[in-house]
């Protein structure tokens, strides 16, 4: 789409903010602000031309075929719902300054029922686990096949009997081996993975959903 405004700065960066998803239940305070906001066919196209790149109330107005009165009604509506912000300034080529908006999420769900809008901390545990077992199996397999393999050993005599390992002879060679070392890296990525979820979708729909 040409833009009304020229010369304007480009969108990858504000398109690319680091979001997280809405979710809104029918029985949260603020869900009649929400529905009452998106409740025009023209603010939810309002809304899904923001989520695809950010856009001044022209350059939206031009996008729906509609005029920059109406455009900026329900922008404003929106604004008021918590669904959209201002993350910018545009200039005109007559130097009026124009609000840039954009999603105040990455999405909006709207949800009813019982289901939990907060993601089972147990159930997540339980599936790291499992991920450790099937992982713990696989290193055990790979560390048999490479002890299995023939090698080159020098001839001994009846009289030079090899020494018994012992347990820790038993563990280190597990450890040094290749299914020590897929055990050890299979470990740092499911705990990576299992942090960065905690972190990142975890923490903030629990504070979210517990705040509201």
């Amino acid at each position: 789409m040409t833009s009304l405004l020229p010369l304007k700065p480009a969108t990858e960066n504000l398109a690319g903010r680091d979001l997280d998803p809405r979710l809104v239940d029918f029985a949260d305070a603020d869900a009649d602000d929400v529905l009452a906001a998106v409740s025009s066919t023209t603010a939810r196209r309002i809304l899904g031309s923001l989520y695809e790149e950010p856009r001044t109330a022209s350059d939206v107005a031009a996008a729906l075929d509609t005029s920059v009165q109406n455009a900026s009604y329900h922008l404003d509506r929106l604004v008021d719902a918590d669904l959209v912000e201002v993350v910018e300034t545009w200039y005109s080529g007559q130097g009026r300054e124009m609000d840039v908006y954009a999603p105040t999420n990455s999405a909006l769900v709207i949800h009813a029922g019982a289901e939990h809008a907060t993601p089972s901390l147990s159930t997540a545990l339980r599936r790291a686990l499992g991920a450790l077992g099937v992982l713990g199996l696989a290193s055990a397999l790979v560390h048999a096949r490479w002890t299995g393999r023939p090698s080159v050993r020098p001839v001994r005599t009846p009289l030079q009997q090899p020494p018994e390992p012992t347990l820790w002879d038993a563990l280190a060679g597990f450890a040094t081996g290749p299914g020590g070392v897929l055990l050890w890296v299979g470990l740092v990525v499911t705990c990576c993975l299992f942090g960065l979820w905690y972190w990142r979708t975890y923490r903030p729909r629990r504070r979210r959903h517990g705040s509201a």
